[in-house]
């Protein structure tokens, strides 16, 4: 429902500015009509068009109340843009259908040759011309802002200067009305096509201009600098922090401690070791289509990592011939700081014939992977990523299947579109399984895009969120999956006689999916539509947390996420933007060690944005004001739709500087990106135009 209201008001601001100027320009044609005849007409047809501009006018606000109805968070401030909009389209059908009941009462059913000079000086009057003028300036407003600027921090006393200045306009055009309407008087409203054609080319060159500086001005305002810090960013924005609704106490007086000390055991002995080597492959999918892959030691996905909790864990990068650089980020997986592999933050990228070593100790149990976070809206989407799996030490339930899907969308060319599958099977896979074995499904959702995916034929358990164990789960059935971008689900079914399928959508397509059976056979279970959507709010069973939504926190921060048209890095793009803001703007959130930090987010957009924050686990407290009821929801890829409000929150325990954004990587890739900084903690690294790291 929100998406539609979002993008019925994205029409409706546009048409709003197109109708009214429509509108505009035959109020100011009909002083010119030589005669009763004809002016008559013109305001027919006037007429029609200004009832259907103020019909979109009602829409609007319409739409505004509609809004309201998922929080003051998603209509605040554009009530304060709109407001304007109100008053002018108001005092206009007033004013000017008064005026045109006078003019139309001097006309009789005998019409007059000529029209008089009575209703040339009403339809020329300010009371009359103003006030249309005047709802279109608020239309061009109302519209420039919900494109372009949709500005986070305005509020009352910053709507009120919005309003001064706008009152000082129409002044402006009160004024400059009168003086027009004298002299049209004077000159016995005569205006020659050419002079006509003057100033409508004045205008129009007028308007080149200033289009053409402000696209210039913005377009170099927008190049990103040739250095970024990321360990300075938290001083460059204290005003940014102010302006998210920041609480707590922060020191100046904190100990610098630079990331690159915060690594994982150096001297201990290495339990498990890996080497993945990143280069270009040939690769073949499972239809037969080929592509160039970036894979790592020749395969796409690259090799599954499994290990046991608590062993130390050494994975060498090599890069072979992947020119723009390297790094193995591990996604959900809270190693140390200098292990997160993220360029220009915790390191550099590694460069062709570079190395990197990355050790951590598997402390947590789950299913995680790991992927490039040097060009990642690029390189994942290339083939540079894999599965990580932590097994418990625990023996594990006899005789269970073990199976990891990895959902992804290749591109096989650069002007192809996606082509979902489970790893290189973009076809229907299908695998036999006894009848009564118990099945584990790791699903990964390798996609940028949220997937719904569907077991048919069997029910199920999730008995893991991201790698965090569920609380007594119980068995569903004939259910929808939605998994976000980056997201993880553990589930459980025992294998019956009868085929079992499991199959996703997205907006990249629906993937074949794989098929399960007892014996080979060519049954497929049906794809059921309409399944219900599985709330994880509400299932399982409730245990104690380390915290509540009513507990007391040291830091708590508001997100705001949107979108709109804008520059970046000197290209005109849609912009996704934190609290109005795009990377490097975004401020950093600052937090000491030990912090308990609440996070309200509220999307405001209409593309859903799964929010990944590195070296944390997030709790989440509420969905759309309602407490969560099940088992603890821990996560650390939360989808949060168009038109959702979640609050959710941490315990800094893992001091560093962390990247915290939309794991849709090419919203990341133009501007919802920001940073959990820890007081004190600096970064050698650097990333910008001028340097080989591009975390995005």
């Amino acid at each position: 429902m929100y998406e539609q209201l979002y993008f019925t008001d994205f029409a409706v601001v546009f048409l709003l500015v197109v109708l009214w100027a429509i509108v505009t320009n035959r109020m100011g044609r009909l002083p010119f009509r030589s005669t009763e005849k004809q002016l008559k007409k013109s305001i027919k047809r006037f007429t029609v068009l200004y009832v259907s501009a103020q019909a979109l006018v009602v829409a609007e606000f319409v739409i505004l109340f509609l809004l309201g109805g998922y929080g003051l968070d998603f209509m605040l401030e554009k009530t304060l843009l709109t407001i304007p909009l109100l008053v002018p389209s108001a005092i206009s059908t007033l004013v000017s259908f008064s005026t045109l009941r006078k003019i139309t009462r001097h006309m009789t059913d005998e019409l007059q040759a000529n029209v008089t000079g009575v209703d040339r000086k009403l339809l020329t009057s300010p009371n009359f011309v103003v006030p249309i003028q005047a709802t279109l300036l608020s239309a061009i407003v109302d519209c420039y802002t919900f494109y372009f600027v949709y500005p986070f921090e305005l509020n009352v006393g910053n709507a009120a200067l919005l309003w001064l200045a706008f009152a000082l306009i129409v002044a402006a055009l009160w004024f400059s009305q009168q003086r027009r309407s004298a002299q049209l008087m004077r000159t016995g409203y005569a205006m020659p096509a050419t002079k006509r054609l003057i100033r409508a080319t004045i205008s129009f060159v007028c308007f080149v201009v200033i289009v053409s500086v402000w696209y210039s001005l913005s377009m170099e305002a927008s190049v990103l600098p040739d250095h970024m810090n990321m360990g300075d960013m938290h001083q460059q924005h204290e005003k940014n922090m102010q302006s998210m609704s920041h609480s707590g106490n922060n020191s100046n007086n904190v100990d610098k401690i630079s990331l690159t000390t915060l690594t994982g055991p150096q001297t201990e002995q290495v339990d498990q070791h890996y080497e993945l080597v990143a280069q270009k492959q040939q690769v073949k999918l499972s239809s037969g289509k080929t592509m160039e892959a970036w894979t790592f030691n020749g395969t796409a996905p690259g090799p599954e990592i499994r290990v046991k909790q608590g062993e130390i864990v050494e994975v060498v990068l090599r890069n072979k011939d992947i020119e723009d650089g390297v790094t193995i980020h591990w996604h959900g997986y809270n190693v140390p700081n200098a292990e997160d592999g993220v360029a220009g933050v915790t390191q550099d990228s590694v460069p062709p014939g570079g190395t990197h070593v990355y050790r951590f100790q598997a402390n947590q149990v789950g299913t995680y992977w790991y992927h490039s976070h040097q060009q990642s809206a690029k390189q994942v989407v290339k083939g540079l990523f894999g599965s990580l799996i932590v097994e418990p030490n625990d023996t594990p339930q006899p005789n269970t299947k073990d199976i990891t899907v990895l959902s992804h969308a290749w591109q096989l060319s650069s002007k192809s579109t996606l082509t979902p599958s489970y790893g290189l099977k973009d076809t229907l896979d299908r695998q036999t399984i006894p009848a009564g074995t118990p099945v584990r499904l790791r699903i990964i959702n390798a996609q940028n895009l949220p997937q719904s995916f569907q077991l048919s034929g069997a029910a199920l358990k999730v008995i893991a969120i991201d790698g965090n164990d569920v609380q007594a789960p119980t068995q569903i059935e004939n259910q929808t999956l939605f998994i976000a971008g980056g997201g993880r689900y553990d589930v459980l079914f025992t294998m019956p006689s009868t085929p079992v399928r499991l199959s996703s959508q997205s907006d990249s397509g629906t993937t074949p999916g794989i098929v399960f059976s007892e014996t080979e056979t060519n049954a497929i279970p049906a794809i059921h539509k309409n399944n219900p959507v599985f709330d994880p709010s509400s299932y399982g069973e409730k245990l104690q947390t380390p915290f509540t939504i009513d507990s007391k926190f040291d830091r708590t921060y508001r997100i705001v996420l949107d979108s709109r048209l804008g520059f970046y890095d000197g290209k005109l793009h849609a912009l996704y933007t934190i609290n109005g803001r795009v990377f490097p703007d975004t401020p950093s959130l600052t937090v000491k060690e030990g912090d308990i930090v609440k996070t309200t987010f509220i999307n405001r957009g209409m593309d859903h944005h799964p929010m990944h924050l590195h070296g944390h686990t997030l709790l989440v407290l509420s969905r759309n004001g309602k407490p969560t009821t099940g088992s603890p929801w821990w996560t650390d890829s939360l989808d949060v739709a168009p038109g959702e409000v979640y609050e959710v929150a941490f315990k800094a325990d893992n001091p560093g500087i962390w990247m915290d954004h939309c794991h849709n990587l090419l919203h990341a890739k133009t501007g919802m990106t920001m940073h959990l900084s820890y007081e004190g903690i600096t970064t050698p690294f650097e990333t910008g135009r001028e340097t080989n790291n591009q975390p995005e």
